[in-house]
């Protein structure tokens, strides 16, 4: 994997130079700046180049301010020397020069008017008159004639056929790298780890080298394209401006993009890193052996934590980058970043509570991803654990996430050991003590099969009857089990319970409830007498204030005697 990453990074560094070395020469307008005393005052003086159809001719100086202007000029007159030269039957570039009144020097070509020798042109490049007015005659003549020859029609057809083989070249490369770009990422699978194949990797790891190759293969592509274009522009002395402009303007963005892609390369290699490392580490027998499940959690939840705080170091390094680029004066920056900082800091304190607080949690191991835990209202399988949030899959499916710094108490269900909590009915009117003895006998078999043996880490504990229900007798079970094992167990169990009643021949509680109902005294005396007079009960019901007597409820079987004896009249009456 990372072979195949250098060689990532190898290719969009050789790209970046490629376009950096396209950038014209005039890219920099000002090469140099040189104070010169004049007047009792000082000005800086700067050095600039003056182009030719996309090409650095000769240079020139002057103030700062005034270098463009100056440049401008001279490169506005060159270029009126190339269309007269071009226009010649038999082109051939003469330079001469004559002397102003002041001792300044006039540079003609074909008795056109070039520019002025000034005595800061010379000082600034180490020349003398005469030895520029040299080198402009060497300079000129051969810059006219290559803009002459790259406009004839022999030229330009050689250059149409070189740009079509490139162009077929970049195709052809796209479509190859398209085809090639499955077999690197099963190359990168398997190397992910010592001896493995892509079906002992896990499946993020797998996201990750296809979710690299998806987003970056489009991106080489593009540039492979675009570098194309941009290179079949330059042979041509009227596309060689535009490119430039071009790549003058594109230059900064360029550069930015470089660094964004640099910077996602460098975290997906990371986090490919990170997971061979924690690949690594649990697939070694002796860690493995002594450490079990919880030590595989806290690798994944440190290597999730890691990977968030690479996020974090790759983003600030290619922000720094691209302002350094950009120009922007990084050591004010910072302090202005301090400043900002201070002053921010009340309102960032839950952030910096809750990264502070996450730091505890992976150092203190109190839940790890995979852990079965309870924060506040929420329960769940920790999903994702970082210094910012804590996320947790319930039951239903939902995705809850907790701002880390609202973490108080969390209830841990899997941590080291789980245990599972039976609270078995019995009925009533069973033997208790073979109904004991029954329970005992299923955590012992169930302890002894060898499917969940392993699940087992001690023996079974019989607590006794723990409660008395409203249909049933509670006896209470403990089973110490593996992490997250408990509710396997207590299925399990109870589906072994409920088989080794049936063969007791004992069945199993369900809730009951007997209701007992008797009218009160009055309502029984004024019934009965009612009866005997022939009155009707509802006549009879009310008594001598005009008040109807109700009958009373109670919840519990009569005690006195005379409430048989009162109901088994009604019957008779």
């Amino acid at each position: 994997m990372l072979s195949w990453g250098w060689r990532s990074l190898l290719f969009i560094s050789t790209l970046f130079l490629v376009l950096s070395s396209a950038l014209p020469g005039s890219a920099t307008a000002v090469l140099a700046q040189f104070p010169t005393a004049a007047g009792g005052g000082s000005s800086a003086y700067s050095l600039g180049w003056v182009e030719l159809d996309g090409y650095d001719t000769f240079q020139i100086s002057a103030p700062g301010a005034a270098l463009g202007q100056r440049r401008q000029q001279i490169h506005q007159n060159l270029e009126e020397i190339r269309d007269d030269y071009l226009a010649l039957e038999d082109p051939v570039a003469n330079v001469t020069t004559s002397q102003t009144e002041n001792g300044q020097t006039k540079v003609y070509v074909n008795d056109q008017y070039l520019m002025t020798i000034t005595s800061e042109d010379t000082n600034l490049q180490g020349m003398t008159t005469e030895g520029l007015v040299e080198h402009l005659k060497d300079v000129i003549p051969e810059t006219l004639e290559r803009a002459y020859r790259q406009r004839q029609p022999e030229y330009r057809r050689q250059q149409f056929v070189q740009i079509g083989v490139a162009l077929a070249l970049a195709v052809g490369g796209m479509v190859v790298l398209q085809y090639a770009s499955e077999r690197l990422v099963r190359s990168t699978i398997r190397r992910l780890g010592p001896s493995l194949n892509q079906a002992n990797t896990t499946d993020n790891q797998r996201h990750q080298v296809h979710d690299l190759r998806d987003r970056l293969l489009p991106l080489v592509q593009g540039l492979v394209l675009a570098s194309t274009l941009l290179w079949a522009m330059g042979p041509f002395p009227e596309l060689r401006v535009i490119q430039q402009e071009l790549l003058s303007t594109l230059k900064v963005p360029i550069i930015i993009g470089i660094v964004v892609v640099v910077a996602y390369v460098g975290i997906r290699l990371t986090y490919t890193v990170v997971d061979r490392l924690a690949l690594g580490l649990t697939d070694e027998a002796g860690f493995s052996s002594h450490y079990s499940r919880r030590a595989r959690l806290r690798i994944s939840t440190l290597s999730s934590v890691i990977k968030n705080i690479t996020n974090f170091v790759w983003i600030a390094i290619g922000f720094l980058v691209a302002l350094s680029i950009t120009g922007v004066d990084i050591g004010l920056l910072l302090a202005s970043v301090g400043l900002i900082g201070l002053a921010l800091s009340l309102a960032a304190q839950n952030l910096v509570k809750g990264a502070i607080q996450g730091f505890f949690i992976v150092l203190e191991d109190q839940f790890a991803i995979g852990d079965v835990v309870k924060i506040g209202d929420d329960s769940g399988v920790v999903e994702k654990l970082n210094l910012r949030i804590t996320q947790l899959r319930d039951t239903a499916g939902r995705l809850i996430t907790i701002p880390t710094s609202d973490i108080n108490r969390v209830a841990n269900y899997s941590l080291h050991w789980s245990q599972a909590d039976l609270k078995i009915p019995v009925h009533y009117n069973a033997d208790i003590n073979h109904m004991l003895e029954v329970t005992r006998q299923v955590g012992g078999d169930l302890q002894h099969d060898p499917d969940w043996s392993p699940l087992i880490l001690d023996d079974p504990q019989i607590l006794g009857v723990d409660d008395f229900g409203d249909s049933s007798l509670i006896i209470r079970v403990w089973i110490k089990t593996q992490p997250m094992k408990q509710w396997d167990v207590s299925r399990e169990y109870r589906r072994r319970f409920k088989l080794a009643v049936q063969e007791a021949g004992t069945d199993i509680p369900f809730p009951q409830r007997d209701v007992w109902l008797h009218p009160s005294d009055e309502f029984r005396l004024t019934l009965q007498g009612a009866l005997n007079d022939g009155h009707s009960p509802n006549q009879a019901g009310q008594n001598g204030n005009g008040r109807q007597a109700q009958a009373r409820t109670d919840a519990q079987p009569p005690n006195a005697p005379d409430d048989y004896d009162g109901a088994a009249t009604a019957r008779e009456a």
